[in-house]
């Protein structure tokens, strides 16, 4: 049964608008028509704003008051020289210079857009800084059918979440809730926001309170998104998972022929995240259910939960989460010199070279996640802080029962420039770094490594890829 008020009977064309009014490149004309019902909580005025007021996905076109924040003109574009064969992506924005520089000296007024967590690290380092660039709203704009698809996805009623907003039913192939109404909603707009196929060779590296850095990992990920395959059929088969990676280990050599499989699905009400994991020393392949919510990653020294990873990860069943609403904030952003940067140049004794780090005044949606009566986490309060433009976390941070900050990450994220065979580009944002206050050390995770690294946008994956069949071994038990 049909459930909401059904939008005004008109037709006309979904377009975004330039900042000089006409009509970008990519354009599309969406019908509606009488019996096509609005997601309960979008009104029909709200939906009229998708691709004229808003982009189709969500975020504001305009630019805010100040002119700091420009408005959404399509964003970034290859720049001169760049390839899609190219291992390490070019910056596009090289020629930029910082418009101010936040210390812990004059951080006073600028309090207001800055995360708790990054106040933290300005007040526990005296040369702790962000050096801030001009916003570059790089993210870029969906190809026609993904930008249908989200208005699509707005304007339908059975694209919702369950109703402890734990599980995804009936979104797809877009942004699953444009405007979105609770923290819920928003958090399923991140886990599942736009990304490409890739393949990257990576590190991570642990830096302990004494300065001294680790390699924790030197691996190869192959990462598909079935959320965004319009050929899949809905939450069945490959589709039943947004998100699924294969992770093979190269170094430490004692875990050297290491293989891991993750699942991600849709329906996490009913359905559990899939972990498969291949040892070389059993030469066996099994399921790990247990690697999941706040157990730590041995792979990263247990520096990082697996709930964290990308800043968060899983099921959202432990937590109660609230929308706080969109704000401005210093977050970082277009980390595209962190593709270039050996680790030598990026790992600092206490915190990663902000010279190396760019930061931006940025619209994100604030969620707080706070621990259900009950259940079990080392976090009682979370927040995180969502980028208006590509839906990807920037900036997340966990309290502990006291109410005190014990953990700080960021995303070392950037817009992916070239777009693939279906014409879809996306936001890369697989890196991060995790502050761990109570121990004073820090995790560098999935980095580029000029001398070893590659990031690579190919071609979708077989499904074998990711099927525990395709790891050596006799069988899962």
């Amino acid at each position: 049964m049909k459930t909401g008020k059904p939008i005004v009977e008109t037709e006309g064309a979904v377009r975004i608008l330039s900042k000089a009014g006409g009509v970008l490149a990519v354009g599309f004309t969406l019908l509606f028509h009488q019996g096509v019902y609005a997601t309960p909580g979008v009104t029909p005025e709200e939906l009229k704003q998708l691709g004229t007021t808003l982009t189709p996905w969500g975020s504001e076109i305009a630019g805010n008051k100040d002119g700091t924040i420009p408005a959404y003109t399509g964003g970034v574009k290859p720049p001169a020289g760049a390839s899609p064969s190219d291992k390490h992506p070019l910056d596009p924005f090289a020629n930029d210079k910082p418009v101010v520089t936040i210390t812990p000296a004059n951080m006073a007024q600028y309090a207001d857009k800055l995360t708790p967590g990054t106040q933290a690290l300005l007040k526990r380092w005296p040369d702790y800084k962000l050096n801030i660039y001009p916003t570059r709203r790089g993210f870029p704009q969906m190809a026609p059918d993904r930008a249908e698809g989200s208005i699509k996805n707005a304007a339908n009623p059975e694209c919702k979440t369950t109703d402890d907003g734990v599980g995804l039913r009936g979104c797809w192939f877009g942004t699953p809730f444009p405007i979105p109404k609770n923290g819920y909603q928003a958090m399923w707009n991140a886990l599942t926001h736009e990304q490409t196929e890739y393949e990257l060779r990576m590190q991570s590296w642990i830096v302990d309170s004494s300065g001294h850095p680790t390699m924790t990992n030197d691996s190869i990920q192959q990462a598909d998104f079935p959320f965004w395959d319009s050929t899949a059929a809905p939450y069945s088969g490959v589709a039943e998972n947004y998100y699924r990676f294969l992770n093979k280990t190269i170094a430490p050599s004692r875990d050297a022929g290491q293989k891991s499989i993750v699942w991600y699905p849709a329906e996490f009400d009913h359905k559990d995240q899939r972990i498969w994991s291949y040892t070389t020393g059993q030469r066996r392949t099994r399921l790990a259910p247990e690697l999941t919510y706040d157990t730590p990653s041995a792979s990263l020294s247990g520096a990082l939960n697996y709930d964290e990873l990308g800043l968060f990860a899983g099921r959202m069943d432990r937590f109660d989460f609230k929308l706080i609403g969109r704000k401005e904030m210093y977050v970082p952003a277009n980390q595209y010199r962190m593709l270039t940067a050996t680790p030598e140049q990026v790992l600092g004794k206490q915190f990663i070279n902000p010279d190396v780090s760019r930061w931006e005044l940025r619209r994100v949606w604030v969620v707080e996640a706070t621990r259900k009566e009950g259940k079990r986490h080392i976090a009682a309060k979370r927040r995180f802080f969502i980028d208006e433009d590509s839906w990807s976390i920037l900036t997340a941070e966990s309290e502990d029962d006291a109410g005190k900050l014990f953990r700080v990450q960021q995303s070392n994220g950037w817009p992916q420039y070239n777009r693939n065979e279906f014409g879809a580009a996306g936001n890369m944002d697989y890196s991060t770094v995790a502050y761990d206050l109570s121990k004073g050390q820090y995790l560098l995770t999935s980095f580029i490594d000029p001398a070893s690294g590659w990031v690579k946008q190919v071609k979708r994956f077989p499904d074998f890829t990711f099927r525990s069949e395709s790891m050596a071994g006799t069988g899962v038990r």
